[in-house]
């Protein structure tokens, strides 16, 4: 029996490895044909979600974006086998992430996919206001910035796909060390 004392406790440092799903790269899947969004609806508006859906089934997750903007889309990652139990086919995935592209890339020309607003015409007018600049400067403050009208665009596809689905998507904006927004998409089970 040895008298010498146990050796102090030293804790790791290494924190637990964070859990990734596996992803499938689906870039080249990806259609770069210019389109509206929401037009025609996704088919998993429409399709009824599966049976037993299981709450929960696993750690939230993250889709990085593929630029420094909005409009330059997110990665085109599919989590096999994590969105199929949930009823997101490979193809609905995609055109989600396509949408949020193309939704940013409309707004930069203040234009909004997701919106009420009704293009205004030139109409003749007589008078003092008769210039077009006051048609440009009403229809101006009806514009969505990128970022606003992607989470516009998120908003519809939680409330039309994913929640009844048992899932949400939220975006995130990360602050990197050079003070650029690094924009991200956080998948989670309901």
């Amino acid at each position: 029996m040895s008298t010498e004392p146990p050796p102090p406790y030293t804790p790791t440092s290494a924190a637990p490895p964070i859990w990734e799903p596996h992803f499938v790269d689906l870039s080249k899947h990806s259609s770069l044909v210019l389109r509206k969004p929401l037009d025609p609806p996704p088919n998993c508006f429409s399709t009824p979600s599966p049976p037993r859906v299981k709450s929960n089934d696993f750690p939230p997750f993250r889709i990085p974006c593929a630029g420094n903007n909005l409009a330059d889309g997110f990665c085109i990652l599919y989590p096999s086998g994590l969105l199929e139990k949930h009823g997101i086919q490979q193809a609905d995935w995609i055109r989600f992430l396509e949408d949020l592209a193309i939704s940013a890339r409309l707004a930069g020309q203040g234009l909004s996919a997701v919106g009420s607003r009704v293009p205004i015409t030139a109409l003749p007018v007589r008078g003092i206001f008769g210039t077009r600049a006051t048609e440009a400067a009403y229809d101006s403050q009806f514009t969505r910035n990128p970022r606003d009208e992607v989470q516009t665009l998120i908003t519809v596809w939680n409330q039309s796909a994913f929640e009844r689905r048992k899932l949400r998507v939220a975006l995130q904006i990360n602050a990197r060390v050079d003070n650029r927004a690094a924009y991200e998409l956080l998948v989670e089970s309901l």
